[in-house]
Formats: C-alpha cells, structure tokens, sequence
C-alpha cells in the first residue's frame, strides 16, 4: 500500500500559511503548559506537532505535496533543496519519537522535564527557520497568526 499524500490546493500559499499558523499554535500551547503541572509528554507531543506542521508548511509554500506521516525525516526528505534545514537528522528522529511516546503509555521513554524543554527548543528552530522562509517569498508575519 503506497502512502497517502497530501496535495496543495489552488491557494497553496494561503494553505501553507494556515499549516504554519497551526504550527505557531501548537508551539505556544506547549511552551505554555511547560510552565505547568502538565505532563511531560503532552508538551513534547505539541513540541513535535508544531515541528512537522512547520516542515509541511514549507512544502506546500512550494506547491509540491508530501507524505502524509509523522517521521520527521521523512518529511524532512521531502523539503526543497534550498531550505536551510535547522535540525540534524538525529535530532528530528528524536523529535519524532515524542509524536508516539506523547500519545500511548508503554511506547517509549518516559519524557522528562529536560526533555520537554529540549523539543520546545528545537520546534522553535524549526519554527524560525519556516517563518524566514515564508518572509522571503513575502509572507509576513501578520497572515501567520495562530488559530
């Protein structure tokens, strides 16, 4: 069975600029609860979100499609050759395995405050290194705000 793919609409950039808008949502919601009592794994989960939501946004920013999945290499390795990737490929993996052990008891390590803090650092990465990339095809900021 071949993956599903995600296709860009006619309004591809209005589409894109609504990917990263959710990123930015995400990546607020989790630097917000790691202020918290939240649990650990909900940041790095929301961390992770607003990574792969980023990286899709700057696909579609192209108008080309992509992969419908949460391995942040894989998606990553269908980025334009021009994107400055902010992120080494061990750092996405780790990203990466945040998406399930976020959501499922028993699927990975148990994620710690460090670490929660860690993926918030590197989805803010991701995040600057998407929105230079939207300001220099002159998609600024204001058409970015979260939803």
């Amino acid at each position: 069975m071949s993956p599903r793919r995600k296709h860009p609409s006619a309004a591809f950039q209005d589409e894109a600029a609504r990917w990263l808008a959710f990123a930015r949502g995400d990546l607020e919601s989790a630097v917000a609860l790691l202020a918290t009592a939240t649990p650990n794994r909900n940041v790095g989960y929301l961390a992770q979100q607003a990574a792969e939501k980023a990286l899709k946004a700057v696909i579609l920013l192209e108008a080309a499609p992509f992969e419908m999945t949460h391995d942040l290499t894989a998606v990553a390795a269908q980025l334009p050759p021009s994107f400055a990737q902010p992120l080494t490929t061990a750092e996405l993996a780790w990203l990466a395995d945040l998406e399930t052990s976020g959501r499922y008891p028993n699927e990975g390590d148990t994620v710690t405050h460090d670490d929660a803090g860690k993926a918030v650092e590197l989805a803010h990465l991701v995040l600057s290194a998407a929105g230079a990339r939207f300001a220099s095809v002159g998609i600024g900021e204001g058409r970015l705000e979260p939803e």
